[in-house]
């Protein structure tokens, strides 16, 4: 967490799959897994933390044949349940891993004003739902270029991050954070 400068606050992390990520609605809006390990803070804490501040989002991705790589977006944050945690991302996306969430060039990957999906409740842009099809919850559109939250089965787990990294096998580990900007907004 003392990535660029600290502050950080991790939301997301995958270290040896030992968690599953199919999870419903209410296991994402909660949060579930351990932070020593493998979890996912909860969509509920996620807007908390972002309502009414300027955030950044750190994502970082560990790769068998490319090391680690990572992404930062300027401006991050998660709307409320009510609107479906609804995801913003904008101003510059910056990193080694290459911005596959917010200008992806074509406009059915980007994730920015995506509703949060999970098997039960399928929030995305696809006429399949996203979420029960990759095997967990995440800000599909139709459906993804970027997608951390996929099955560590190696064979399941399609597009994490494209490219450069097209398949789950070729991941040994994630990590997403958020950290408040110093000013606020009203």
């Amino acid at each position: 967490m003392e990535t660029m400068d600290g502050g950080w606050t991790a939301i997301q992390k995958r270290v040896d799959g030992s968690l599953d990520f199919d999870r419903n609605w209410a296991d994402y809006k909660d949060g579930f897994g351990s932070p020593e390990l493998d979890f996912w803070i909860g969509n509920e804490v996620i807007h908390q933390l972002t309502k009414g501040h300027k955030s950044s989002l750190y994502v970082s991705v560990t790769s068998v044949n490319l090391g680690k790589l990572y992404e930062l977006y300027e401006e991050f944050s998660v709307s409320s349940e009510a609107e479906k945690y609804q995801l913003f991302l904008g101003g510059n996306a910056t990193g080694t891993l290459g911005d596959q969430m917010l200008n992806t060039g074509r406009s059915d990957n980007d994730l920015s004003g995506m509703y949060f999906s999970t098997p039960d409740r399928d929030n995305d842009q696809n006429q399949e739902n996203c979420a029960s099809h990759n095997k967990g919850g995440w800000w599909f559109n139709y459906c993804h270029k970027a997608y951390l939250n996929g099955p560590w089965s190696p064979d399941r787990w399609i597009y994490p991050w494209k490219p450069p990294i097209t398949y789950g096998k070729y991941v040994n580990k994630t990590f997403m954070m958020i950290r408040r900007h110093q000013m606020s907004i009203r």
